[in-house]
């Protein structure tokens, strides 16, 4: 519809619907309007209380370097009102030195238009303050810089704890760099090595710092399978962790103590001490295997091995004291000794050993072996062998000792007891029967040889040559034979502790010669050729003069008779330690190392076809034994068989007994 076409009333309309729209939209705005001004006012108040409770100093400036706002904490710390500050620049605040680097510091910041921090040491009559200060440029809605906006914070504490950390650190660095372990410290995420000692430096010869862990310590490519950081991070943090290991590079053994540390940077990072246990290891690993040997030993062992400590109860119990005695091993440990294996004959004597041994480890039984008796659990008591030591261990005395079951040995020896006293009733009988016999003997034998000799000389009448050659043979035979009777008699006597010495001075090298003078005869026929060798300071003994003439013509006859034709015999002397040293060797038919220890035994002779072609009864040896050893000396043969033998005895030059 036109305008001019529309009534009055329509227009009137249209005008109240108009401003009805405009009052609405005026209603809104007014309502914007003041829903914005709360909101600033809002803003404003936070903002004012964020600036009011923030400790740190916050302060604006224009770009003239007029402070046009600061919080209540900037105030506090310059000690002036607010209108003291706003409009004032630093020249009119501060110390001109210290309002110059404050302008210059802020023209540097606007001039590269980004925000810029410094730290800035403050003196006042306090002290001085170190505050590290933030700058930023400050612009206005259409994006102009108006200025500056600036937040300080004092760091003097945070300062000097960093300081101290750094001293702390740089400490603990000499220190590690003092000991004598392996001490390194690496990246947890890298495995680089952040520090290593000198120690550690020197181990792997150069400069390792910046490598990785595993590459210095293991030759490997790759992290360790056995790293540890999981051990020491994470909920471990705070905590060390304890391992061993053998370094492949040196294969020795180490204990290793980790732990998660902070660097002076901040980060977490791996400290690790290596110790070098090597040679405690080895005999750690000697003493296991030397307790396995032990427990293999006295678990196969024979004889029960028990130990008791300082109170007498007992703490070892080994398998053969088990059978030996009846009680378990849980039966009889910690229990005391005396209640299980000691009879009640010894209870006062143990009591009064062992208050004794307690203190001194010492005691009757300590270091020896005695024989006792002892008592199983059904209370029957037996013969036993101890032999006991005495240890400390844990400071304390202690006592292990090792006991033998000496049931069947006493048995044996009871019944080598019988047989010795029968044995020796028998040779006493058969020494007198021979003794007896002896003397039977010798009666008639002298009569044979008085008469066949009384024979020979003529005394009644001449003899043929048959008749000499026969009476000669009975005369050697009964002079043969009484020689042999003289023998077992003299043998007898000694084994009856009969036999008597009759000691005196005499030459011994005029003894010698003497004998060698009687056996030269027997000797030319077989053309042996004889010498004697004396030795310095060789005169006077003490000594049976019979006898050692008994000795010394067994010995010389017996080489005459074993030395072959054209062979040699010698005798030699010599002093050696207050005896006197005498040999007898020949160059004879020698007797084997087989045959050498029948030689001095009563009626033995050696076995063999070259030796049965001489006459024997096999009692010479056994007398010059039995004489040499009555007159304290000693008697023994060097011989290889075809190249001769060398006896030799000794006798004391001096002896305290004239008669024995």
């Amino acid at each position: 519809m036109r305008y001019e076409e529309k009534s009055k009333k329509q227009l009137i309309d249209e005008i109240r619907d108009l401003k009805s729209q405009l009052g609405k939209k005026e209603a809104l705005f007014n309502s914007y309007k003041q829903q914005n001004k709360k909101e600033s006012s809002e803003k404003r108040i936070f903002l004012e209380g964020l600036l009011h409770s923030i400790p740190d100093l916050i302060f604006c400036k224009d770009k003239d370097g007029k402070y046009i706002g600061c919080n209540p904490a900037f105030l506090h710390f310059l000690h002036y009102p607010n209108e003291d500050i706003i409009g004032k620049t630093d020249h009119d605040i501060f110390d001109r030195e210290l309002a110059d680097f404050f302008r210059e510091q802020d023209f540097k910041m606007m001039e590269q238009g980004k925000p810029r921090t410094n730290e800035e040491w403050l003196e006042f009559p306090e002290g001085s303050f170190l505050y590290e200060t933030l700058k930023a440029p400050l612009y206005t809605p259409d994006g102009d810089m108006m200025g500056l906006i600036g937040i300080s914070r004092d760091i003097t504490d945070r300062k000097k704890a960093e300081e101290k950390l750094i001293k702390q650190h740089d400490k603990m660095l000499s220190i590690f760099e003092s000991i004598d372990e392996m001490i390194y410290v690496s990246d947890p995420k890298t495995h680089e090595l952040l520090f290593a000692n000198s120690f550690t430096r020197q181990f792997n010869k150069g400069n390792i710092i910046g490598k990785k862990c595993h590459e210095v310590f293991q030759n490997k490519d790759s992290p360790c399978s056995f790293c540890t950081n999981d051990k020491i991070f994470g909920e471990y943090l705070g905590k060390s962790y304890i391992w061993e290991y053998q370094n492949i590079k040196n294969n020795r053994f180490y204990r290793c103590i980790d732990r998660a540390i902070e660097w002076p940077d901040g980060r977490m990072v791996r400290f690790e001490l290596a110790i070098d246990i090597h040679e405690s290891k080895m005999a750690e690993n000697a003493l296991k295997e030397s307790e396995e040997k032990f427990s293999v030993i006295t678990k196969s062992a024979n004889d029960a091995i028990i130990a008791i400590n300082n109170g007498g109860l007992v703490t070892f119990w080994n398998p053969a004291a088990e059978k030996m005695f009846g009680y378990s091993s849980d039966e009889a440990f910690n229990k005391e000794i005396r209640s299980l294996i000691i009879p009640e004959q010894y209870n006062k004597i143990y009591k009064s050993s062992f208050s004794n041994f307690r203190y001194s480890g010492e005691g009757l039984a300590v270091g020896n072996t005695v024989e006792l008796t002892a008592k199983k659990k059904d209370g029957t008591e037996f013969p036993i062998e101890l032999s006991l030591s005495a240890i400390i261990l844990k400071g304390e005395w202690s006592a292990v000792g090792i006991v033998r079951d000496i049931t069947e040995r006493k048995r044996n020896e009871q019944e080598m007891l019988q047989a010795n006293i029968a044995a020796e009733n028998a040779n006493r009988a058969k020494s007198e029967f021979l003794a007896n016999m002896s003397h039977e003997l010798r009666t008639p034998l002298n009569s044979v040889i008085g008469f066949s000799d009384t024979l020979l000389e003529g005394y009644f009448g001449e003899l043929n040559e048959k008749q000499i050659q026969y009476i000669e043979n009975i005369s050697n035979s009964g002079k043969h034979l009484l020689n042999i009777i003289n023998t077992i008699l003299d043998i007898s006597k000694i084994e009856s502790g009969k036999m008597r010495l009759y000691k005196d001075e005499l030459n011994i090298s005029n003894v010698i010669d003497e004998m060698i003078s009687l056996m030269q005869p027997p000797a030319l026929k077989k053309n042996i050729k004889m010498e004697v060798s004396f030795g310095h300071d060789i005169d006077l003994i003490e000594a049976d003069e019979a006898k050692v003439k008994q000795i010394l013509y067994n010995l010389i006859g017996n080489a005459v008779k074993f030395t072959e034709d054209d062979g040699s015999i010698k005798m030699k002397t010599r002093n050696e330690n207050g005896n006197i040293v005498i040999s007898v060797l020949d160059t004879g038919i020698g007797i084997s190392s087989n045959d050498q220890y029948k030689l001095f035994r009563p009626f033995s002779q050696i076995d063999s076809d070259t030796s049965r072609q001489y006459d024997g009864t096999g009692l010479g040896l056994s007398l010059v034994k039995d004489l040499v050893e009555l007159h304290g000396g000693d008697v023994w043969v060097e011989s290889e068989f075809g190249k001769g033998s060398d006896f030799t005895f000794t006798l004391p030059v001096n002896s305290n007994e004239k008669d024995v």
